[in-house]
């Protein structure tokens, strides 16, 4: 009979069982009910033709009514009525019951045999339902498994996705809170974390795919909305505990490979493991490195220079780049690839970024008040800074703080796609030049670079990178490949600049192939402003 039961819905079952008790007694109305003190757990209904379904009415009833209603029901029928309540165990009551009998006399010894059997197949079912859920869940977090995940990869119709937005994220040192304060507080952590996910991203599907790692996947989601979840969920964790977690994310909405935006996004997470890993092991002295940057940005370590900007054909400045040099008060000049990183594996640089960009307002306000030429001047930003979802609205209020015409200003985002994946990128972009700032794609032509994003982002202006520049002299494939960009670009209506310009011949190759401007050492090195102004601006 169990193994019955194993191949038959329980539908199927007390449709068949409920049904023979009605034809035996020849009732106009048959139910099985189970509860459990407060709680009814189960209602099975047979009506003979024309009797209407009590579910509904038996929904509404607090357990406790229960006996109550079955009484009254007895009462106001005028032929007989049987029912058998039976105690399954200590804390679950059966009520099998037939209302409008016609015949049977008083023999209950049917219903009295068949509630067993009607229990087993209940109890039967649920233990399916569990295996079935435990199949596709974890049994910890309640969140769906890595076979959940398998089914979706089979299951998803690419094709049919207007976007995807995918966030891996990791438990940083696991074994260590297991280790340290044991595995009942190592499981607190897990299901906290499962929590906070399934909070920021309700609708969506979340995965534990291992026992530190969880996934996020959301269909049809627009990229700003995306990132409302993702940063929602990161401040929520790292408010619980700083450094509780490393995540990595991706989002496309171009040629959607489910495959290929999730380890995008693992591997960005996996770079993001590998910092916390670095910082471990500097152990107390990272706390203070990072206070001691906060207050060095805020404090005017971090001097503003420019690099000018030359017309490639007529050797005249028309623009700048601010870039900046690290003033330590015990080290001296710090060399920027140094603090860069450290601004980056400390999550930074946004700061430093903003940093710069209100210089760069301060110093166009100026300009505009002393009567000095206006010059657009760009700013750099980092990965880190264009994921940062308000960037454009501070942005936007620094221009408005000092008054400045968003036609001076310029934000150079990197074309690496290793903090960013194109969609994100364009995404980034277009918000920004909505505020009327021009984007200028900047390292065009290094290692991680791709045509494809010619087609998929806004931008005003392309930089070549200096790897492209070094060798332009005498290589013909190096200038095929800079004529190309070119060519593209002005059907495109964006200007080309080169960066790393360091000898003459260098910049005639790039007059013959149709560079807008120039940048590099044989014009000058960066420069203070103060400077810069003396020799480009009161000559």
């Amino acid at each position: 009979m169990s193994e019955k039961y194993k191949q038959r819905s329980i539908i199927e079952i007390m449709n068949d069982v409920l049904s023979t008790i009605r034809d035996y007694y020849d009732s106009e109305y048959v139910y099985y009910i189970e509860k459990e003190e407060d709680d009814i757990l189960a209602i099975y209904e047979w009506c003979a033709e024309n009797v209407p379904w009590q579910r509904d009415r038996i929904k509404m009833l607090d357990a406790d009514q229960l006996p109550r209603w079955i009484r009254q029901e007895i009462t106001d029928t005028t032929e007989a009525d049987y029912s058998v309540f039976r105690p399954l165990d200590d804390d679950v009551t059966a009520v099998l019951a037939a209302v409008g009998v016609h015949r049977g006399g008083c023999d209950l010894s049917l219903m009295r045999a068949v509630i067993p059997y009607i229990s087993q197949a209940i109890v039967l079912q649920k233990m399916q339902k569990q295996q079935e859920y435990l199949s596709y869940h974890d049994d910890l977090t309640g969140l769906l498994n890595r076979n959940s995940f398998v089914g979706y990869l089979a299951e998803v119709k690419q094709e049919e996705l207007k976007s995807l937005g995918a966030l891996s994220v990791d438990i940083n040192g696991l074994k260590n809170f297991n280790k340290e304060f044991g595995r009942e507080y190592g499981d607190e952590v897990v299901i906290r974390v499962g929590e906070v996910l399934e909070e920021y991203f309700r609708g969506a599907m979340v995965f534990r795919l291992t026992g530190d790692e969880y996934l996020a996947i959301m269909e049809d989601v627009s990229y700003e909305d995306f990132m409302k979840h993702v940063h929602g969920a990161h401040n929520k964790l790292e408010n619980i505990s700083l450094g509780l977690v490393t995540m990595g994310y991706a989002w496309e909405k171009v040629d959607i490979d489910v495959d290929s935006l999730v380890a995008h996004a693992e591997n960005m997470m996996r770079e993001e493991k590998q910092k916390y890993y670095k910082h471990l092991k500097k152990g107390h002295h990272e706390p203070i490195i990072k206070q001691d940057l906060l207050e060095d940005i805020e404090h005017g370590s971090f001097i503003v220079c420019f690099v000018p900007k030359m017309d490639v054909m007529t050797e005249e400045v028309v623009g700048a780049e601010a870039v900046v040099r690290y003033h330590h008060k015990d080290l001296g000049i710090v060399d920027p690839g140094k603090y860069i990183t450290l601004l980056e594996e400390t999550k930074l640089s946004h700061f430093l970024d903003l940093y710069v960009f209100e210089q760069v307002c301060k110093t166009l306000r100026k300009w505009e008040l002393e009567d000095m030429p206006m010059l657009p001047v760009s700013v750099n930003f980092a990965g880190a800074t264009l994921r940062e979802e308000s960037v454009a609205e501070k942005m936007l209020s620094l221009v408005e703080k000092y008054r400045v015409s968003c036609e001076y200003l310029e934000v150079e985002v990197s074309e690496s796609y290793t903090d960013m994946n194109q969609e994100m990128l364009a995404e980034t972009s277009n918000k920004i030049r909505k505020e009327n700032v021009r984007v200028v794609l900047d390292h065009f032509g290094a290692k991680d670079s791709s045509f494809s994003i010619l087609s998929i982002m806004e931008f005003d202006g392309l930089k070549l990178d200096k790897s492209l520049v070094t060798n332009i002299v005498g290589n013909n494939r190096s200038q095929i490949v800079a004529k190309a960009v070119i060519d593209v670009c002005r059907q495109l209506g964006v200007h080309v600049a080169a960066a790393g310009v360091e000898t003459q011949d260098q910049l005639n190759v790039l007059k013959e192939l149709g560079c807008d401007y120039a940048q590099g050492t044989l014009f000058n090195k960066p420069i203070t402003i103060d400077t810069f102004e003396v020799r480009y601006m009161k000559g």
